[in-house]
């Protein structure tokens, strides 16, 4: 199965953001900046309320950068900075690199209901309220098998005054 008919059979819609993994978050945002004119990029601390590492409870700090790339897809850099996400394990066999694929999506249980009927785990979930974006759920697929990068599922539901 390709990465496209993975997607299509989801439902997942177009790819809105690329996500990689990074030792260092301040100095990669300084590479891409300085190398492909990428910036500026907002940085925030994600602590989510609820999240979950393979099924259990984990507590989980990242340290993000985003940065728009064109106006529909951004670039998120991830570093870890609390916990043990899968995103060290990714570090550690594959080093720095694009780790998965966001896709925003309008309807997260029938996603994640569809990926469980597929037999395609998710590794982690989180849950929390975003400050300027309201309430985010997301949870990364395990597709790397089936589609060379992992995908993670994004629902944000805009609070009033968010």
């Amino acid at each position: 199965m390709t990465e496209k008919t993975l997607a299509k059979t989801l439902q997942l819609g177009a790819v809105r953001q690329i996500g990689m993994v990074v030792r260092d978050l301040e100095k990669s945002m300084v590479n891409y900046q300085r190398s492909f004119g990428v910036g500026p990029f907002a940085v925030f601390h994600f602590r989510p309320e609820k999240s979950y590492v393979r099924g259990r409870d984990g507590k989980i700090a990242l340290k993000i950068g985003i940065a728009p790339l064109t106006p529909e897809l951004s670039l998120e850099l991830i570093e870890v900075e609390e916990g043990q996400p899968f995103h060290l394990d990714f570090l550690k066999a594959n080093g720095e690199g694009v780790q998965h694929l966001g896709f925003v999506c309008n309807d997260y249980e029938r996603v994640l209901s569809q990926a469980e009927s597929m037999n395609i785990p998710v590794l982690m979930s989180a849950e929390t309220f975003v400050e300027g974006m309201g309430h985010v759920r997301g949870a990364y697929l395990d597709t790397l098998d089936l589609a060379g990068v992992l995908f993670e599922v994004i629902e944000i539901r805009p609070v009033a005054g968010a």
